[in-house]
């Protein structure tokens, strides 16, 4: 560890959950590292009067002391910095912050006693310890009663002891273990105690110093969680096939907790439909098969299912999802298009209907429409059954198309058409499919600005007169309307190369169409050149 951190003389180590810090006695460098002991960096502590020994946090910031002072540093290790200082009475080498109490244990190795105090400084509580401390650790995440580790020995190495004492009396609970024997030749260095780095596991960590120094971590108990119920097993949903609005839930009780041990005592089951309770089992044996049929889901629809085993020491649960009652159809098959005719403004789509629901329910309402939204956002609305329709409102480009069937119960799977390319050749602009009405441009190739020109043979005086621009993509681009004070049978409107956002657009050909009272009426072509 002090490769390739560097640090001189390695004496503490703490950890948020994310990251391990370990300090240096000799400096006031801290290493970070990752939690797979990564080497990240160095950082200082600006304001530290000399190195720091043992660490400990409160799930904000970090304390420690540096031996010498009387002094417990709160720090910052997110912004490098003193936060605070706590007068104690006594120089401090090992500190564990005791959340129980809010509160810290101190000493120094060079004295037996051993104090609690708050973070005013103020003595809570003090014991007489005949021995050399270097380290503290407080445990609350374990099952037992809140316990103390310690970390002693001396310099001479080989003499690295962690042991728990009970709290409040701090009497031995005869667990100790001699840290030495797994790296010979080191001694005691600080401690700390956490849960954030398992799921279950609650670690006992610290240094075992010498050279080189050690980061390490013993296993020292489980989290209270870790004897809950594992989740209930085989957890089916099955809905009525006949669109009943019915579901039959199964599932077998757990046997075991979250680590494997043989379950005891009290088991609860909570069964939840789209998080409101409607269920409670408070008689199921461990390990019994169960059985429940809820018969009050209230419309056709997707319902979400979670159950829960609670005992003692927590719950944990299991959750699946089902169709219940009949069912909107599946997409569409087989949907395709292609322009109806040669040179012919016009697609033909064609499809297969669905047999099937979308959702694995039964398919028992038929379909009675269809949305088709085409590529340009336009939504045409299909009345009815049908397997085949005819767009006559487009332009040359490329298209496609969304078609969604739907029923009683609602909107069904979503389709995607093939890419249709349609397209007027072998004629000239003025030989385009006209209906009556007269439509072109001049000049034709153009530059900046072209007029077009347009008949109102009807005189539609009362209809809105629109004319659209088009890309060769069928992309509309610009909608330049006819104010109705100006309509008369022959009009003119000017376009200067621009789209709806006045962005110049680039050279190439352009489609313009007549639309008079939302109708299309006429499509003629024309070039940009720049």
């Amino acid at each position: 560890m002090s490769s390739p951190s560097g640090l001189s003389s390695p004496a503490g180590a703490e950890t948020d959950g994310t990251y391990f810090y370990v300090s240096n006695s000799l400096s006031n460098e801290i290493a970070k590292f990752d939690l797979t002991g990564n080497w990240i960096e160095n950082f200082s502590i600006i304001g530290l009067p000399f190195g720091l020994h043992d660490l400990t946090y409160d799930g904000t910031y970090f304390y420690a002391g540096d031996g010498t002072t009387n002094t417990i540093y709160e720090m910052d290790f997110s912004t490098q910095t003193i936060v605070s200082g706590i007068s104690t009475p006594l120089p401090i080498r090992a500190i564990a912050y005791d959340p129980d109490q809010d509160a810290f244990w101190v000493t120094n190795w060079f004295t037996n006693n051993l104090f609690l105090i708050d973070r005013s400084g103020l003595v809570l509580n003090q014991f007489v310890f005949p021995i050399n401390l270097n380290g503290l650790a407080h445990d609350s995440y374990t099952l037992e009663e809140p316990n103390l580790w310690i970390s002693s020995g001396i310099y001479t190495g080989g003499d690295g002891i962690v042991e728990q004492l009970g709290l409040p009396t701090m009497a031995p609970t005869g667990l100790t273990h001699n840290v030495s024997e797994d790296f010979p030749g080191t001694h005691a260095g600080g401690l700390f105690c956490t849960d954030e780095l398992d799921e279950y596991i609650v670690l006992l960590g610290g240094i075992a110093k010498g050279n080189p120094s050690y980061l390490f971590g013993y296993e020292v108990g489980y989290t209270p969680d870790a004897y809950a119920p594992e989740p209930p097993v085989d957890f089916t949903l099955t809905a009525d096939p006949g669109g009943a609005l019915e579901v039959t839930i199964n599932w077998i009780n757990p046997s075991v907790n979250l680590i494997g041990n043989p379950l005891t005592g009290f088991l609860e089951m909570r069964l939840y439909r789209d998080a409101v309770l409607i269920y409670t089992d408070t008689s199921a044996g461990i390990g019994a098969p169960c059985t429940y049929i809820d018969a009050s889901v209230p419309s056709s629809g997707m319902y979400f299912y979670d159950l829960i085993t609670f005992s003692d020491f927590g719950g944990s649960s299991v959750s699946d999802s089902v169709w219940v009652g009949p069912d909107v159809p599946d997409s569409v098959s087989n949907f395709f298009g292609e322009q109806t005719a040669p040179n012919q403004l016009s697609i033909t789509l064609t499809w297969e209907n669905p047999t099937q629901g979308l959702h694995g329910g039964p398919f028992l309402d038929p379909i009675v429409g269809y949305d088709l939204e085409r590529s340009d956002g336009t939504l045409i609305i299909i009345y009815g059954m049908s397997n085949e329709i005819t767009d006559d409102t487009i332009v040359p480009g490329v298209w496609y198309y969304y078609l969604t069937p739907y029923n009683s119960i609602g909107e069904g799977g979503r389709a995607r058409s093939n890419d249709i390319l349609v397209e007027i050749t072998g004629i000239e602009n003025d030989q385009l499919p006209m209906t009556g009405y007269q439509l072109s441009n001049f000049p034709n190739p153009f530059n900046p600005t072209t007029t077009i020109q347009f008949s109102n043979e009807q005189n539609q005086q009362n209809e809105q007169i629109e004319l659209e621009i088009y890309n060769i993509k069928g992309q509309k681009i610009k909608t330049l309307s006819i104010p109705q004070s100006e309509i008369s049978n022959l009009n003119s409107v000017v376009w200067n190369g621009t789209d709806e956002n006045s962005n110049s657009v680039s050279s190439g050909i352009y489609f313009y169409q007549l639309r008079i009272g939302g109708n299309s009426k006429a499509i003629n072509k024309l070039i940009l050149i720049k």
